[in-house]
């Protein structure tokens, strides 16, 4: 079973409703201010296809998303290549994790190892393990990361791409925080992990989530469709968010079929075909073209339900 941390409330309020209502109120606050209303803020969740693998500055599908909505939107890139959905899924807070094991620091020793690839020394409560990658959550970061009560940072090294058990290889490290003492220190097994990505989540507009791709689901289109409506709840599924329906080939069309059923309008289906993709093959990974296809449909949807009001350029 899933745990989710549920620290959203509802309303009874329509999406397009709160999305016209925050625009308001961050106008009217701007302008009793003299000031220029802040960016609304969209969140963009992910693995290398959020991330834009192989694509230059600024042709990732955020990036294209942010051009086509102007300057009163700040859109962000967190796509962590090789990502499965567990890791996103703790990134962006909805499930919580503890440490897998104790951790001790040796008297005078800032760092040390807690992890791999393979197994990052977290656990969710259903025994699942994070598989962070070297982005570290790109715009939205992960550190500091606090654990019970004190902050750290995590850093890798021993980095290897293409091992030959393991896409990626790497060792996992624990630093302890500026000013922290150098003493003897162990953290229990079963402490509370946050990942300062986390908090970026309550204040976000929208948030627009694509996963699955690297695993994590167990190839259970209800578990993942679980892992989604439990970051939606961070935030209230009156907020406004989006999600890309998986179209990779793997994922049939039965599955597709659920995710549509799951999330109705804030399912944004992609059209795949070879030569949207990259390097002109069937792939996950798209092209410019591909990219700009796919922020074009976002942004369509989203000025569907309303949720880019009075957009501002």
């Amino acid at each position: 079973m899933l745990e989710i941390n549920m620290n959203a409330v509802k309303r009874p309020l329509t999406v397009a409703a709160v999305a016209a209502f925050s625009a308001t109120l961050a106008k009217n606050g701007a302008a009793l201010a003299g000031e220029a209303p802040p960016p609304r803020r969209i969140l963009c969740w992910g693995d290398s296809v959020t991330e834009g693998m192989a694509m230059p500055r600024g042709k990732d599908y955020p990036a294209q998303l942010g051009a086509l909505l102007g300057s009163g939107y700040e859109v962000l890139n967190s796509g962590d290549g090789g990502e499965d959905s567990v890791t996103i899924s703790v990134r962006q807070g909805a499930v919580p994790i503890t440490t897998a094991a104790a951790i001790s620091f040796p008297a005078g020793e800032r760092a040390v190892k807690i992890g791999d690839a393979v197994d990052n020394g977290f656990r969710t409560p259903a025994g699942d393990k994070t598989k962070l990658t070297l982005a570290l959550g790109r715009a939205i970061p992960v550190n500091p990361v606090e654990i019970g009560s004190a902050s750290y940072t995590i850093s890798f090294r021993d980095f290897h791409w293409n091992t030959p058990t393991n896409p990626i290889s790497y060792t996992l490290w624990l630093e302890r925080g500026e000013g922290d003492a150098a003493g003897a220190r162990t953290i229990p097994a079963g402490t509370s992990v946050t990942f300062a990505s986390s908090a970026a989540v309550p204040d976000a507009y929208c948030e627009i989530i694509f996963m699955g791709a690297n695993g994590g689901w167990d190839n259970d289109v209800d578990k993942l469709i679980a892992q989604i409506r439990a970051m939606v709840a961070m935030r209230g599924e009156d907020r406004p968010y989006l999600v890309i329906v998986p179209y990779w080939q793997s994922f049939p069309q039965m599955k597709r079929d659920a995710f549509k059923a799951a999330f109705g309008r804030h399912a944004v289906e992609f059209p795949v075909e070879a030569s949207l993709c990259y390097r002109n093959r069937m792939d996950v990974h798209l092209n410019e073209s591909g990219y700009a296809l796919l922020a074009r449909l976002l942004h369509e949807r989203g000025a569907e339900l309303g949720y880019w009001p009075a957009q501002a350029q």
